[in-house]
């Protein structure tokens, strides 16, 4: 039987000793993982540890539990990729979320462009969707959520290693790494697609336009198409 995951904060591991006191997740653990004295679970401190934790004792005010192992996470991607997501409706967004995380993306940025969609977004909302979607995906560490940004701010200040999508750019058949680079800026744009003129800004700050073939693609399907296809090369 699979042993449910959980992140935690790094104060809950006290060397050999668990002591869990969160309510919340005292509940989500009790009520909807069905932990119970005696059981198993990994605990996960976003780190990148993960710790092999035996309960000792569980109720509605407190986990307490010891370590029995501990060993490093070996699901995290080597290639660092960001996914810069022009903000699309919020269940569009949370899913972007959901299986960029299951797909191995190291951060997302809410992008504003020329033709966002401006909808608000929940952060502890967002923070949530991260932090289940990576305990389901047994990542060692739940991926990074910047403040909304607006794309002309972004492209001109990340690092080289940029790739922003579009139809009208050369194929991602052609497309590889920068040789030693291991971080990558992901720029995806809104249902309309970028402008003509924010193609060309990215274009003079280094940034390579690449299509992903001759379909186009929904908003929130093309980064996590792109993604999936880079870290597994």
């Amino acid at each position: 039987m699979r042993t449910h995951r959980f992140f935690v904060g790094p104060s809950v591991i006290q060397g050999k000793n668990v002591v869990l006191t969160n309510k919340e997740a005292l509940n989500q653990l009790k009520k909807v993982l069905r932990i119970d004295t005696g059981d198993n679970l990994i605990l996960l401190d976003n780190s990148g540890k993960e710790y092999l934790v035996k309960v000792e004792n569980i109720s509605k005010e407190v986990l307490k539990g010891v370590v029995e192992d501990v060993k490093e996470n070996q699901n995290e991607p080597e290639l660092k990729i960001t996914l810069y997501q022009a903000i699309c409706k919020k269940d569009k967004f949370e899913w972007v979320l959901q299986k960029g995380t299951e797909v191995g993306i190291s951060g997302f940025v809410p992008m504003i462009t020329e033709r966002t969609e401006k909808l608000g977004l929940n952060r502890e909302r967002l923070e949530k969707v991260l932090k289940e979607a990576a305990e389901q995906s047994e990542r060692g560490i739940i991926p990074k959520l910047g403040d909304a940004q607006n794309f002309e701010d972004i492209i001109k200040n990340v690092p080289e290693n940029k790739i922003v999508l579009d139809k009208s750019g050369e194929s991602m058949k052609n497309y590889s790494l920068t040789a030693n680079r291991y971080t990558l800026s992901l720029f995806v744009g809104p249902e309309g697609g970028f402008t003509e003129q924010e193609l060309e800004l990215a274009k003079n700050y280094g940034a390579k336009i690449i299509s992903l073939g001759k379909t186009v693609l929904r908003t929130e399907t093309a980064g996590l198409v792109t993604a999936a296809i880079l870290l597994n090369k």
